[in-house]
């Protein structure tokens, strides 16, 4: 079943590609209906401009007001609608903000009165318009994307201007008018040779905005040009076609680096290349892939892109930390491969930060993103840190652009089931189990799942997370052992080093501390090379947790330090197996207090799943304390009620009729029955037995509380 349009009708949603013409003619979130539907999927579609029919009447009225202006003014209000700025003289741009269709705004800049007053421009230009247009320099006396008018007019138009017009939009991140001209310049072609680069160069644009349907006619309609050539040149989107829709990125790289011994490479194509072949690796999660890539930046023996350097820098050196006040420069232009280099360096840098420190993108970024192959990547890598940082609203939202934009647009199974597979985590680390198993059932029918090794990671930590807080240690433990260290990744999968800790928990309760230790020592290094509190605060819990079984001090003393840092999961997890210590060594009272404590604190971060694990707990606390207050005596229990009220031995025993040292004997007799050590404990394991006879616990409120919301 073909997707459905987002443009609010029933026709087939448009290519990555022509979404971007439409958004870049009518505006993002203007698009007519009746536009989308005419544009002919097998159709040379990407010179398609406005139509009357898409016009209401205030727009029919604003083409009516066009028309009747002086030739040269719709000339330059012309140039401006498709090139941008046009002429740095006042008058002219006083002219033309006298016509009411532009503003001069800030700094002498124009802009449109309305995206309306645009449109219709563009709607009613005729030819003479565009050949005026086509004529007029911008301030640098440049041609700019002249030649489209030319094009629009049915003027003969030279190769090499509409190569030059290319390259201007496609700076401008305006790729569909770019691939019209260099199709349009491939027809009109010399020879074979080079209609073929051409034919290629439109293909690589097209497949690095994510539109590999429009890449694939384009390489159709030219493939009886030099093959060698358009075979060659076309390596980048074949790559990403190889790694992405095909879903075999060993057969991507090898076609960037066969590529990449090419003769003659300028800084273009090398940047071109190297940043296919980074996505590629981000994708396919193989830390060993990066070493090749690594020497393809150490073998260029031309100036690389600065975004490239960034991503072999970041990749180099891991665990270096960065300067905070140093920001990776931003991509130099619109063009989709340096857009795409951007995404991934800072996709990377991103990793490596989270690695070493706390730090969490912002999900709304997916949403501006124009190019829908970066808008996938960028919103499918954010989502691995929003799910670090249990910030889950923000996920799902980063994962709804990953959906629509990987399902509708851009035909990248690995992403979109990556996607799949975070919502299930999303959904385990609630508690959803059912939903949670239903979706990973899915996703493992899927076959893309059979190469993707992060994918698996991430699949075996929703089943880690289903089973585990269940009980189910030896399952879960099985999965977690497989884990491997990954330069990109969180050391041990999407839930951080935490997933470290919880082998170790359910190790010890299955009795294998060797296993525990020896987990924990494999990891030690690879966590403190990341300089993260997050990772010294997980691997000293670590160390705690095994220490218990002789002394509960060391958890104690990192406890009470959780109480300043902003891991709230992390100690929650920590105290849960403390409480759990506490109950062993019969100190019920205080080890039902840290309960209700981790219960508040799982809930704060949705942590679900763990919630039946703490109410059993809560339930084995009152059952011991039911049992201990009623092996006292009538007595013992009346001096306990006392001395829980803050009364001292001599005015307990005035009440009694006692003397103090037979008030004190009574005591001596009633701590070890409630297992209790202090006198300040008393009230607490008293109170534990009121509640369990008045009413419900804290944790039967807040479910009778979640059952009627």
């Amino acid at each position: 079943m073909a997707p459905r349009s987002s443009l609010g009708n029933d026709t087939p949603a448009p290519s990555a590609l022509a979404l971007r013409h439409l958004e870049d003619v009518y505006g993002a979130g203007a698009v007519p209906a009746v536009a989308a539907q005419r544009l002919d999927p097998q159709d040379q579609w990407f010179g398609v401009l406005p139509r009357l029919v898409d016009l209401n009447s205030e727009g029919v009225e604003l083409v009516d007001d066009f028309r009747a202006l002086t030739p040269e003014l719709r000339g330059r209000l012309l140039a401006f609608a498709l090139q941008g700025e046009m002429g740095a003289l006042t008058a002219e741009r006083a002219s033309a903000a006298a016509t009411g269709f532009v503003d001069i705004a800030q700094w002498g800049r124009i802009r449109w009165t309305s995206n309306l007053h645009r449109v219709a421009v563009l709607a009613g230009a005729e030819p003479d318009d565009h050949r005026l247009a086509g004529g007029m320099r911008s301030s640098d006396h440049s041609p700019r994307g002249g030649a489209l008018h030319l094009l629009f007019a049915d003027e003969t138009v030279e190769v090499a201007d509409l190569v030059d017009a290319a390259d201007f939009f496609a700076r401008a991140d305006r790729p569909s008018w770019a691939v019209h001209c260099l199709v349009s310049a491939a027809d009109s072609a010399p020879d074979p040779k080079t209609a073929a680069a051409l034919a290629a160069a439109a293909a690589n644009i097209a497949a690095l905005d994510g539109d590999f349907a429009v890449t694939e006619r384009v390489m159709e309609r030219f493939a009886s040009a030099d093959t060698r050539v358009l075979i060659r040149e076309s390596a980048p989107a074949r790559a990403l076609r190889q790694a992405l829709v095909e879903s075999d990125p060993s057969a991507g790289r090898a076609t960037i680096r066969a590529r990449l011994t090419s003769d003659r490479l300028d800084s273009d194509a090398v940047g071109e290349a190297l940043a296919a072949y980074a996505l590629i690796n981000v994708v396919d999660a193989d830390p060993g892939a990066w070493e090749g890539y690594i020497q393809a930046c150490s073998a260029a023996s031309v100036p690389l892109h600065p975004e490239v350097v960034a991503i072999a820098t970041t990749i180099g050196a891991p665990n270096a930390a960065s300067e905070p006040h140093l920001g990776f420069p931003a991509a130099t232009d619109g063009r989709g491969w340096s857009q795409l280099a951007g995404c991934v360096a800072t996709i990377v840098h991103a990793y490596r930060h989270m690695r070493l420190g706390s730090f969490a993108p912002s999900a709304g970024l997916a949403k501006r993103v124009g190019n829908r192959l970066v808008r996938a990547v960028e919103a499918t890598y954010v989502s691995v840190m929003l799910a670090h940082n249990q910030l889950w609203n923000e996920l799902e939202t980063a994962l709804g652009v990953a959906l629509e934009t990987t399902t509708d647009t851009v035909p990248v199974p690995l992403m979109r089931v990556g996607s799949e597979a975070m919502l299930a985590f999303a959904e385990a680390f609630r508690g959803e189990r059912e939903a949670a198993r239903r979706r990973v059932d899915r996703v493992l029918a899927e076959p893309v799942v059979r190469r993707a090794h992060r994918l698996r990671a991430i699949l075996d930590s929703v089943v880690v997370m289903i089973e585990g807080p269940r009980g189910h240690y030896e399952h879960a433990m099985a999965l977690l052992s497989t884990r491997q260290s990954d330069v990109l990744n969180l050391t041990t999968g999407p839930c951080g080093p935490i997933e470290l800790f919880d082998f170790v928990d359910y190790a010890l309760m299955v009795q294998e501390e060797d296993q525990a230790v020896a987990r924990v020592e494999r990891f030690r290094d690879a966590l403190r090379q990341q300089h993260s509190q997050r990772a010294d605060f997980v691997l000293a819990a670590c160390d705690a947790v095994i220490a218990a079984r002789t002394t509960l001090a060391p958890m104690e003393e990192l406890l009470a330090r959780a109480e300043s840092l902003p891991f709230v999961y992390e100690a929650a997890r920590l105290r849960l197996v403390y409480a759990e210590r506490l109950r062993r060594a019969r100190r019920t009272a205080e080890a039902r207090r840290h309960l209700v404590r981790v219960e508040f604190d799982l809930a704060s971060v949705q942590a679900g799943a763990w919630l039946d694990r703490v109410q059993r707990e809560l339930r084995a606390c009152q059952r011991e304390i039911e049992v201990r207050v009623a092996d006292l005596t009538e007595q013992e229990t009346r001096v306990a009620e006392l001395a829980a009220g803050g009364l001292s031995n001599k005015e307990i025993g005035a009440r009694l009729y006692l003397s103090p040292r037979t008030v004190g004997g009574h005591l001596y007799k009633i701590f070890p029955k409630l297992g209790i050590a202090t006198r300040a404990q008393l009230r607490d394991a008293l109170s534990a037995t009121v509640e369990a006879d008045d009413g419900p616990t804290h944790s039967e409120t807040r479910r009778d509380e979640s059952r009627s919301g």
